[in-house]
């Protein structure tokens, strides 16, 4: 005879909507970050761009370390900053469209692959012309962590030709000396 216990119902009943929510949250920073990026390549946006390394998405979207990296490569800008200036952009493209060109954001695509790992795909290259290699996505693979309980980006790359790339966070290290 099995005994029904209400106490460890109402504990599985509310622990397993929690992690499955958790699991889930992975990918809410990654949305977050592609979508303002597609927000910057659409012509069509009447608002200004969100910039997607706002001092308010590296604190609430990218780990302190990501963060910290951001910041110290920003002090090496590969371009000058504007006048009065001290800090610029730390990249010569855009590290999420993978370009200094592009077209609008189509078909974007966030999966949680699981472990933490989470890739977007997005095609951003269509308006160039016809042909595969403008239909081909864009993917970029985050690796999420957990920081001051909620889900952050640690980190990313680019696949190019199918091939994991160099990780964002040591692209930025390298630059800012850290």
């Amino acid at each position: 005879m099995k005994i029904f216990s209400p106490v460890l119902f109402l504990a599985l009943s509310l622990g397993a909507p929690a992690a499955l929510h958790a699991a889930s949250d992975v990918t809410t920073p990654v949305r977050e970050v592609i979508e303002a990026a597609a927000r910057g390549w659409d012509e069509t946006v009447d608002e200004p761009p969100v910039e997607v390394f706002s001092a308010d998405h590296l604190q609430r979207l990218f780990s302190k370390e990501f963060a910290e990296a951001f910041m110290a490569a920003s002090k090496n800008p590969p371009h000058d900053p504007p006048e009065g200036e001290t800090t610029g952009f730390p990249f010569d493209y855009d590290p999420i469209a993978q370009g200094q060109d592009g077209c609008p954001f189509e078909n974007i695509r966030i999966e949680d692959d699981g472990d933490g790992q989470v890739t977007a795909l997005f095609n951003n290259r269509s308006c160039f012309g016809d042909g595969p290699e403008y239909e081909a996505d864009t993917v970029l693979i985050f690796h999420v962590i957990e920081e001051s309980g909620r889900p952050v980006i640690d980190d990313f790359f680019p696949v190019v030709d199918g091939q994991t790339g160099r990780s964002i966070k040591t692209d930025l290290q390298d630059q800012g000396g850290l």
